[in-house]
This record gives structure tokens, sequence and C-alpha cells, in this order.
């Protein structure tokens, strides 16, 4: 089998076991719409100006929470799933099979990458249908490349993490 062929089963395996544990999946997706709840129901939807623009309170808990997210996927679910493996001795036996590590961490960050990307639509789009938050769609590109970067280097945080963790 070929090293992309390779990765992206590694994508698909750590998609399932994600989903197959239900308090993460749950926390990783509720927590940052419950929190936009909760924010925008305790401070309302009044006006803010930033950087000289007026921009309704909504729409900056949209965007705060949306970082949230992003950490939430990929930094914290990271550094307790691979702290878990290790305790458990998953990733020796991992590194003693023929799967080369870089397929591994890729495939661990990759799917950590598109949930960020999955979180992040559905917190604006949770935003825009209930709270009117505006959605800047002339910088989506630019909005996309972002979290990308964002998250992959929040994974790369999430993996150092692991290291300096005693145990879980």
């Amino acid at each position: 089998m070929s090293d992309v062929g390779l990765a992206l089963r590694q994508i698909r395996f750590t998609n399932k076991t994600f989903w197959r544990n239900p308090a993460s999946a749950f926390f990783t997706f509720v927590f940052p719409l419950m929190f936009l709840v909760i924010f925008t129901a305790l401070f309302g939807n009044d006006t803010l100006t930033v950087f000289g623009r007026e921009i309704s309170t909504s729409t900056f808990y949209v965007s705060a929470i949306a970082a949230f997210s992003i950490i939430t996927a990929t930094y914290t679910n990271l550094a307790i799933s691979v702290t878990f493996l290790r305790d458990q001795g998953i990733l020796k036996r991992t590194r003693g099979s023929p799967l080369p590590a870089w397929v591994y961490l890729f495939g661990r960050i990759a799917h950590a990458i598109l949930m960020a990307l999955l979180l992040v639509a559905i917190v604006a789009a949770f935003g825009a249908a209930f709270y009117d938050a505006e959605i800047p769609t002339r910088t989506l590109p630019a909005f996309i490349a972002t979290i990308i970067v964002g998250a992959a280097s929040f994974s790369a945080m999430g993996l150092a993490l692991t290291s300096v963790i005693p145990n879980a």
C-alpha cells in the first residue's frame, strides 16, 4: 500500500475511534455551542466598537467560541487521547507494527484539523442562524487557511504536551 493510502486509512481509523468514544465527541462538539448560548444569554446582544468598527457581541462571541473550538478539537483532545493511548500501551504496539510513525502522527493531526474545520463551520452556522452573527464570506479562503495553520500548530503543541504529562 502506498504512503498516501496508509495516511488516508489512518485518518479514517482515527475518525472511527473518535466517534466511538461518545464522551469525547459530546464534549468536543457540545461544549462550544453550550458556551456560545450561555455567553450570549448572559451578556446580551449589544454592540461593541472593535478597531473603529461596530459589531454585535454575538458576532464577537461566535469568533471567540470558534477559536475555543479549534483549541478543544486539537490541543486538548490530542493531549488527552494520546496520553491515554500511551498509558494503555497502544502506542508501543503501534510502534512495533509496520506502520510508519509519520503516518500515525499525520493521521492524528489531519483528523484534528478536520474536526476543527467542522466545529468552526457548526459554530459559525449556529451563530448566523440563531444570533444573526455576521460571517464575512469575502475573506473565507484566508480564514480557512488560518484555521488549518492554527489547528496544525495546536495539534503539534498537544502532541508535545503528552511527553510531559506523567500519566492519564
